[in-house]
């Protein structure tokens, strides 16, 4: 038995667009065409590869389905560039990959630079938080992803890129309003803080650890980092902070450090599906050796 590269390009696009409508337009077919191929492709295996919900999840056998045909697109991409090197109009090669959003708004495009200079590439950035981009991963929606998961997939490789470090901050004023008596169960429960979304446990974990406390605490969902530094500078709230992004708000004394002691320093890794692809190769090479001048290098 063969696959069927057109319903496994369709596949792509209904779980990437989210629907079948969706998947329709851009193919530039109707979408009873799109449900036959998906259909044909799901009476070929004897089994679904999508679960028919609003969006569309691919199955188990979906994932897997997903995850061959990045890694063979990929493939035939950088080999017809081989056989045409001097083509000047050439296609670029897209990777989607997963990555949280205080990297992306760090360090993360500093670190690809070089490789987006030197190669024909495009990048479909999946944002989530850093707990869970590895789901994306798993699912077959991005070919590599930035993560705080230390061990590496069945069938992908693992690369360390170093720890980014947060600092628990608010304003001068905010900390006399609102933890004037310190930092305990009391005023912690009273005092707003900020999180990215509902994924977001790094805020939680951090009170749990420092000070046992685990109960529901007010607090602002904002899924942008940078809208966490001017929501904190505002006065409005304390939040968790990349170090990177608040240096000089630190320096200035615009932004105090409730826990000096206390920072948190959250470990990344670089996983990207075992395949034989250059310039995925290159793209994890550079991560890994830009990690080393844009994040701390504790030993993990």
């Amino acid at each position: 038995m063969m696959l069927d590269s057109k319903q496994l390009h369709t596949l792509a696009v209904v779980v990437d667009c989210g629907g079948f409508d969706k998947a329709a337009q851009q193919l530039c077919v109707t979408q009873s065409a799109v449900s036959q191929r998906i259909r044909q492709l799901e009476d070929s295996l004897g089994q679904p590869v999508l679960l028919r919900v609003t969006p569309p999840q691919p199955t188990a056998a979906g994932r897997r389905l997903l995850q061959h045909y990045r890694q063979l697109a990929l493939m035939e991409s950088e080999l017809l560039q081989t056989l045409r090197p001097d083509d000047n109009a050439q296609a670029f090669t897209t990777l989607a990959v997963g990555v949280n959003a205080d990297s992306l708004a760090t360090w993360f495009l500093p670190a690809i630079d070089a490789v987006l200079r030197t190669q024909r590439l495009l990048l479909d950035v999946v944002v989530d938080d850093q707990d869970h981009t590895q789901t994306l991963m798993q699912q077959g929606h991005v070919i590599g992803c930035v993560s705080t998961r230390a061990q590496a997939f069945q069938g992908g490789e693992c690369r360390y890129l170093g720890t980014m470090r947060y600092r628990c901050l608010a304003t001068p004023q905010y900390r006399a309003r609102y933890f004037g008596d310190g930092l305990n169960a009391a005023t912690l429960a009273r005092a707003p803080a900020v999180l990215f979304s509902g994924k977001d446990d790094l805020h939680g974990e951090y009170l749990a650890q420092h000070f046992g406390f685990t109960q529901p605490f007010p607090s602002f969902t904002l899924p942008a980092p940078h809208a966490f530094v001017d929501i904190t500078l505002a006065g409005h709230a304390y939040s968790l902070l990349p170090e990177m992004m608040v240096a000089e708000a630190l320096a200035s004394g615009a932004l105090v450090d409730l826990l000096p002691a206390q920072p948190v320093d959250l470990a990344l890794y670089w996983h990207h599906w075992r395949v034989e692809s250059v310039l995925a190769r290159q793209l994890a090479d550079t991560l890994a050796a830009c990690g080393q001048r844009w994040l701390r290098q504790d030993a993990v």
